[in-house]
């Protein structure tokens, strides 16, 4: 809730903050921010939702992003090396 306060790690599929976490967060799937949140540390997510008013002061890491953005270049050296 609004006054709940983690400080440590947390690892899991998806995240609705609302309160302050404060340490490292790794979501899987999607974390939303609710705008009375306060987050700082280190985050590695998949997707992430943001409301108005928010406080992110953390580092991020999308994992989904990371993957897509290799895909292509991998093919791309695959289709040179067979041409």
């Amino acid at each position: 809730g609004v006054d709940g306060f983690i400080k440590g790690n947390v690892e899991t599929a998806n995240a609705d903050v609302e309160g302050k976490i404060s340490g490292q967060l790794l979501v899987s799937e999607t974390l939303t921010i609710k705008s009375t949140a306060i987050i700082s540390g280190d985050v590695v997510i998949g997707k992430l939702s943001v409301e108005p008013g928010a406080t992110f002061n953390a580092t991020c890491a999308m994992k989904g992003a990371v993957k897509e953005l290799n895909q292509p270049n991998e093919q791309k050296n695959r289709a040179e090396k067979t041409a």
